[in-house]
């Protein structure tokens, strides 16, 4: 933290780092060794049906209740005494993360700000997606003949990928649902604009709050309540449920006017 301009250089790296891997690459994988089954473009032009993309991004800040309570859940696990000093390493290497992140949000200026913007919110929304929705899941879909398969094993890879243990269930659930959508609305700019959504209000809350939304609690005094969870879970799966009847609604509606 000492080193000068360091938030910046990480900024740098880190954006040049995911738009080759999470976006580059993956275009070139899909342009030229992709499955001769799979032809359809991997990303579409954006929607004129902008209201896809709104209800997505109402449906994901709805479900923020939910994921706090899922990560402080996720927080609260332990392994087994044979696996100490694996969860030992794994809450040092949390912790590392945690301070790397802290590091990054501590802006001193508006374009360095505007540079980890970029590169924490609209650079993975667009990578992430389109590897773990828009290739493997689409892959793996083609693969099992099995939509619902596909969707959760890739929400399992995409919160893998993370390498943050004690934030696993709630990122993996949080993938499942960006796949769900996916399936549902049959665009990648919706993954995208919720992904996008979730990660930029994490740095916003991260920078000008001292906290953190996915991964962490929001206070040192914030535990796991299963009345809450219990609570939140009926009103997540309404949520949900009043989210797929809109869109078939909608769908129906302009199949109608058509």
């Amino acid at each position: 933290a000492s080193i000068p301009h360091i938030q910046q250089n990480l900024s740098l790296a880190q954006g040049v780092g995911m738009f080759l891997g999470f976006i580059l690459l993956p275009l070139l994988y899909w342009n030229n060794f992709r499955s001769t089954t799979n032809s359809s473009p991997l990303i579409q032009h954006v929607p004129r049906q902008t209201w896809l993309i709104v209800a997505s991004m109402i449906l994901l800040l709805l479900s923020m209740p939910m994921i706090e309570q899922l990560s402080l859940l996720n927080k609260g696990l332990t392994l087994p005494a044979a696996f100490e000093k694996l969860e030992t390493l794994l809450r040092a290497t949390e912790k590392g993360a945690e301070t790397l992140t802290q590091l990054l949000v501590k802006y001193h200026s508006l374009p360095s700000f505007l540079l980890v913007f970029v590169v924490v919110a609209i650079i993975p929304a667009i990578g992430e997606e389109i590897v773990f929705r828009g290739i493997i899941q689409r892959e793996l879909t083609e693969q099992w003949a099995n939509k619902h398969m596909a969707i959760w094993v890739g929400g399992f890879i995409f919160s893998f990928i993370h390498f943050q243990f004690f934030g696993f269930i709630p990122r993996m659930l949080l993938g499942v649902l960006f796949g769900y959508c996916y399936l549902w609305t049959n665009t990648l700019w919706v993954p995208i604009a919720m992904h996008f959504t979730n990660n930029a209000l994490t740095l916003i809350v991260s920078a000008f709050f001292n906290d953190t939304i996915l991964g962490s609690a929001t206070t040192e005094d914030s535990v796991f309540d299963s009345r809450f969870f219990i609570l939140y879970l009926v009103v997540q799966v309404l949520i949900i449920i009043g989210y797929y009847k809109f869109i078939q609604r909608k769908k129906t509606m302009e199949f109608v006017e058509d």
